[in-house]
């Protein structure tokens, strides 16, 4: 007999809640089962897609309904405290998008109130179930790569935002929650720090104009055995190309845009992580200590980074 799916509530159905919507209608652990928006007509149109979902009144009435067992994050980030305060507060699980918070205090406050819940929480970072990244992962810890003497994050953009985020430029242009160093770089500050542990920040060298996001960042996170250097700018033809280079004795293995892995002259095939990742959110919600989803101490430790690198 399959088990239940679990009923699922999303607060924010902008571009990326439309995609988790979309992806969690055709995984069988999940069902969606309400939506809320800030903006009623961005819930009104995600719920043309969604025939078994229910739009709520507002943030209280969507984590208190009874068809709720856990509730997806897809607002922007300074929305996150007041989501996830409500949703622990009635006792429901999160999953939230990254970054955790725009502000280290933020963050912190949000992980002592999570942490005191104990309920099942995780973050966003695909990286953390992903093939690729996995495969890497296991790269490095097996020591097929050697001692690992560096590695590289090198990001590039056509334009920020991108052109599938003209939606949310309100507020990834802008300076306080927005930029590619919280909405892309942090993937792979959370991808760094599980290789190599936590890290601290220098040598940071960031481009931009007043109240605007950045258009280049150089900068060297610092592990323990290693050293991570990040070249990031918008500048480029293509409107989103990333490498996360990791640089061992022997050999050498690069993350490419997201889902393909160079090893030993060959590159895999690019394989999408949402339905590893909602299988991962199955697992918590079970109880399993074996999900792989980011923790919300992992998260804690991203934001501490990327805010660090944000105030140079």
């Amino acid at each position: 007999m399959n088990p239940r799916p679990f009923n699922i509530g999303i607060v924010g159905t902008g571009i990326m809640g439309r995609r988790m919507l979309a992806a969690l209608q055709a995984h069988p652990r999940f069902r969606v089962t309400a939506l809320w928006d800030a903006n009623p007509q961005a819930a009104r149109a995600a719920a043309v897609t969604a025939p078994d979902a229910r739009i709520a009144v507002d943030l209280d009435d969507l984590v208190h309904r009874a068809d709720v067992d856990v509730v997806y994050v897809a607002s922007p980030p300074a929305w996150h405290r007041a989501a996830v305060e409500a949703i622990v507060a009635a006792r429901r699980s999160c999953f939230c998008e990254k970054p955790l918070a725009a502000s280290l205090d933020e963050a912190t406050a949000l992980r002592d109130r999570v942490v005191a819940s104990g309920l099942p929480f995780a973050i966003n970072f695909p990286f953390a179930r992903a093939p690729a990244s996995s495969r890497l992962i296991e790269l490095v810890r097996e020591g097929r790569l050697g001692i690992v003497d560096h590695a590289t994050i090198r990001l590039r953009f056509a334009q920020w935002p991108r052109p599938w985020q003209v939606g949310a430029a309100s507020w990834l242009a802008g300076s306080t929650e927005g930029g590619f160093t919280r909405e892309v770089l942090s993937h792979f500050v959370f991808l760094a720090e599980r290789l190599f542990g936590p890290a601290t920040v220098a040598d940071v060298h960031m481009t931009r104009a007043a109240g605007h996001a950045e258009t280049a960042l150089r900068a060297t996170l610092v592990h323990a055995t290693t050293t991570v250097v990040i070249d990031a700018a918008v500048a480029g033809d293509l409107v989103d190309d990333n490498r996360f280079e990791v640089v061992g004795c022997r050999e050498t293995a690069t993350l490419i845009n997201w889902g393909s892995l160079a090893y030993r002259g060959q590159t895999s095939d690019r394989i999408d992580a949402t339905s590893s990742t909602l299988d991962g959110l199955a697992a918590l919600l079970e109880g399993r200590t074996d999900h792989g989803l980011a923790s919300i101490d992992e998260g804690l430790s991203v934001v501490r980074v990327i805010e660090a690198l944000q105030r140079g």
